[in-house]
């Protein structure tokens, strides 16, 4: 299983290094979140509030040397366990500095390649993970209940284990380099949050790169360290109305879970046992069956290969699995659906059932796409029904 992506801290006041740094790492399957500081003071201040997973730290800096930097990390309570990737121009010096430190763990000379400086925190952070792991183990014996792949096991069948042994916990999945968190109480998904407020505002109206309030930066600093939705944060300053941020925090939770459906290659998830956060009190009620949540969530998905794949094919026939018409009754489809359900028999075409309930193409293929992925339905290509007669 791939190693989760994390979040790293690099800091140097070289801004050519930070540069090539940023270069180096910024499209790494290893790295979800960069974070760049150009002196120790803002680099202190930053691992202090997003206690990254690893430090790159340059030797020299401005106000302090990296030996002091490294030794107020190490009596931070909260800083004190981040590994730490030393650069400088001087091997020697800061070999010695290493043997010293305890969370020196690996050191990099200037001028190094992008290829080293790749393998090194690739390294490190797998390293990192390992001895995580194993501590977990040691102190907190059955917290991950569950690991997996979408390649080997459909998200919809992970789902729906949760829901069945009534788990309580974080789902997390990785999809595109990005850590999705999908809090579940009893087998019911409550909401869905990340720590990159940018995607999960984005495409919205509270997405701003402009100049930020001191609240504004608030409440997405507060969603970065604590999963706290940033809409919930803003309602508790009394900027939002209560129920309207309850509302939108769980649409763009859906928004952005909706993505793990379209990726090409799969994603990976675990699921660990973990005591609720005190947000979610302040969520929406959870949907009491787990297929009504994926069949809200499959309505979210903005594009995919597969919707088009069945508007290109228009001759091709919707069909209803073998336990289709059971599963059916499981979850509430809205009238629309219906519409399109209710033309189903295993003998008329997409175009057919466009023609009957007088709705384009686009608008069918993407419900047959949502039934499809919840096992409901298959779709029957049209050379093959063809190669039939």
């Amino acid at each position: 299983m791939k190693l989760l992506p994390k979040n790293i801290l690099a800091i140097d006041d070289s801004l050519t290094l930070r540069k090539f740094i940023e270069k180096s790492l910024g499209h790494e399957d290893c790295v979800n979140r960069l974070l760049i500081a150009g002196d120790a003071a803002s680099g202190l201040e930053l691992a202090r509030t997003t206690v990254p997973d690893l430090i790159l730290c340059d030797y020299t800096l401005p106000d302090m040397q990296g030996d002091e930097l490294c030794q107020k990390l190490a009596e931070q309570e909260e800083t004190s366990k981040i590994p730490i990737i030393l650069m400088s121009s001087s091997g020697r010096e800061i070999a010695a500095l290493a043997a010293q430190q305890s969370n020196i763990v690996r050191m990099l000379v200037k001028p190094f390649s992008r290829e080293l400086l790749v393998a090194t925190v690739s390294y490190v952070l797998s390293q990192a993970e390992q001895k995580k792991n194993v501590a977990q183990t040691a102190s907190q014996a059955g917290s991950i209940l569950m690991r997996g792949s979408t390649d080997v096991s459909p998200m919809c069948s992970a789902l729906r284990f949760i829901a069945r042994q009534k788990m309580t916990g974080v789902l997390r999945v990785v999809a595109r380099k990005e850590t999705l968190h999908a809090f579940c109480q009893e087998g019911a998904v409550r909401i869905v949050t990340t720590r990159n407020v940018e995607s999960y505002l984005e495409g919205t109206a509270y997405l701003s790169n402009g100049r930020k309030s001191l609240i504004w930066r608030k409440c997405e600093e507060l969603q970065r360290q604590t999963l706290s939705p940033f809409l919930i944060n803003l309602s508790h300053e009394g900027i939002l109305p209560f129920q309207t941020a309850r509302m939108l925090s769980d649409l763009f939770g859906h928004r952005i879970f909706a993505r793990i459906w379209t990726e090409p290659s799969g994603v990976n998830y675990e699921f660990e046992e973990v005591p609720m956060p005190s947000f979610i009190e302040e969520c929406l009620p959870p949907r009491p069956l787990m297929n009504d949540w994926i069949l809200e969530n499959l309505r979210n998905v903005e594009a995919s290969d597969d919707i088009q794949n069945i508007v290109q094919d228009p001759m091709g026939v919707p069909v209803f699995t073998p336990t289709g018409y059971r599963q059916i009754q499981e979850v509430q489809p809205k009238p629309d659906e219906w519409q399109v359900l209710s033309e189903i028999t295993g003998a008329i075409s997409l175009n057919g059932i466009c023609q009957r309930i007088k709705i384009t193409p686009e608008l069918v293929a993407r419900k047959i796409f949502c039934f499809q992925r919840l096992g409901f339905l298959d779709y029957w290509p049209s050379h093959i029904l063809q190669a039939q007669t």
